[in-house]
């Protein structure tokens, strides 16, 4: 059983720690991630070259997403169209301070260096519960109340769909994603880009509590998937686990990972090295662990 304890970050936003969410992959030794308390900015980690320290974090910020376009950014992912990198970056999608609605979902082009072109999606959350029902009463009520709350993000390859992953609603042994076919690369970004979302619902084989997706991580080459778990509201007691699923099975294993007490993941990707498979994981307690 391997147990993993985040090492800090080098560096702080400011006089605060990295409150780091989603984390992509954008070359050898790149990687972006989110500060969900900072929403006009994405954050690049460059590591050292055997991939087991980071050297320096740069902060990149995202052109074009003004106050109020992406609040409470948690999932983030990469999509490869025609040799362009785009990044999708999207909110919780969920109900903040009673009536304060979290939005967006954001397309950004990748370059090396300065700013990133970005573009919101205007209207993103209503169109999601307006075509899934079984969300739009869980969008009503904020997280602790069981409402809807959005963390994690994939890219679908096989399917050309993005796939959220639901922190709640949750029950006991069961997680939630959701399947939304997508034309990232398209001339336009707008509701229009999307196609019907699909509800997948996976069993988990030993309940440890209320768990919800904290984040997912798609292999392209192999169709598997990594699901970040833990607590699916703030006071639940769940532990934070990693489980593999297969896009054709209806339930998710148990990896032999644990994490230490003080650890808070909310960002996981996969990523090739010497012929291999590593992990990286980002904490909100502004902290990363390579496994």
């Amino acid at each position: 059983m391997t147990k993993v304890r985040p090492v800090p970050f080098p560096e702080r936003n400011g006089t605060e720690p990295f409150n780091a969410s989603g984390v992509a992959q954008v070359d050898f030794r790149r990687f972006v991630f989110i500060d969900n308390k900072d929403p006009t900015a994405l954050f690049e980690m460059t590591f050292d070259p055997g991939i087991f320290a980071v050297e320096r974090i740069h902060r990149r910020p995202l052109a074009g997403v003004g106050k109020g376009m992406l609040r409470d950014p948690e999932g983030l992912t990469r999509v490869d169209v025609h040799g362009e990198i785009f990044l999708v970056v999207s909110s919780s999608l969920c109900v903040a301070d009673g009536n304060r609605r979290c939005d967006g979902l954001v397309r950004v082009r990748y370059s090396p260096h300065g700013e990133l072109p970005a573009e919101p999606m205007a209207g993103f959350r209503d169109w999601l519960l307006a075509r899934e029902p079984a969300l739009a009463a869980a969008g009503r009520r904020e997280p602790d109340a069981g409402g809807l709350n959005v963390e994690g993000l994939t890219w679908d390859r096989k399917a050309s769909a993005l796939l959220f992953g639901l922190r709640g609603p949750a029950s006991p042994g069961r997680v939630t994603l959701v399947r939304v076919p997508a034309d990232v690369g398209g001339a336009r970004w707008t509701t229009a880009s999307l196609g019907q979302p699909e509800l997948i619902h996976l069993r988990l084989p030993r309940p440890e509590g209320t768990q919800g997706i904290r984040d997912i991580s798609g292999d392209a080459a192999t169709g598997e998937f990594l699901l970040l778990l833990g607590r699916s509201t703030s006071h639940g007691d769940a532990p934070f686990r990693l489980a593999a699923w297969h896009r054709a099975d209806d339930h998710a294993g148990l990896l032999d990972v644990t994490f230490h007490r003080t650890a808070k993941p909310e960002g996981v990707t996969t990523f090739p090295i010497d012929g291999g498979r590593r992990i990286l994981i980002v904490d909100d307690a502004g902290g990363y662990a390579v496994l």
